[in-house]
């Protein structure tokens, strides 16, 4: 219905333009027409987003709804979403690597983007260390992430995946795990 009543004041516009060139008053009253059916709509989509939770539907819970809240919900740097799952080859933090649970695998949403640190995104936004992507989905991985997990990967170097517009996957957090890793190999360096 939005859609509808830019249309109508769009073909407002035009009628005003061709009265205005033409001097032809009909033209005229066709834009007002035009714009006061355009209002109307405006009206009554209003009144349909500001009716209140008892009128409207009800909304229903899915799987998919439910697993894309995290992605809304903001969590705190270094923490996971509830009920998400690390594989990592490498754990970071004292974590131990974990399957996903059966039945999941190759259908799971795309999981929220990981929040970094600045001290992490420092380090790792020049990196050519390997993640993976999956083609057609917004994030990049480790190996081993229960996302990438029984699907076809393409394997990028760091810098590359974020200069193609790839943003961090919240559930393995390849950014903090990366940054650690460069921070390992700094101080194994410097010994």
């Amino acid at each position: 219905m939005i859609l509808a009543a830019g249309l109508l004041v769009l073909l407002g516009l035009g009628l005003f333009v061709a009265g205005i060139l033409t001097g032809v008053t009909v033209l005229y009253w066709g834009c007002v027409a035009a714009c006061l059916v355009a209002a109307a709509l405006l009206v009554a989509v209003r009144r349909q987003l500001s009716r209140p939770a008892s009128e409207a539907p009800a909304a229903t819970t899915t799987p998919e709804t439910a697993a894309t809240a995290p992605e809304k919900a903001a969590t705190p740097t270094g923490t996971l979403p509830a009920g998400a799952t690390v594989v990592d080859s490498e754990p970071a933090h004292g974590a131990t690597p974990q399957e996903p649970p059966a039945g999941t695998t190759g259908d799971l949403p795309d999981p929220a983007v990981e929040e970094v640190e600045v001290t992490d995104l420092l380090l790792v936004v020049d990196l050519k260390d390997e993640v993976l992507v999956i083609d057609e989905h917004p994030r990049y991985h480790l190996a081993g992430c229960v996302h990438v997990a029984g699907r076809t990967t393409i394997p990028l170097p760091l810098d590359e995946a974020r200069t193609d517009g790839f943003t961090p996957c919240a559930v393995c957090a390849p950014d903090r795990n990366l940054a650690d890793r460069a921070r390992a190999r700094k101080h194994a360096a410097g010994s």
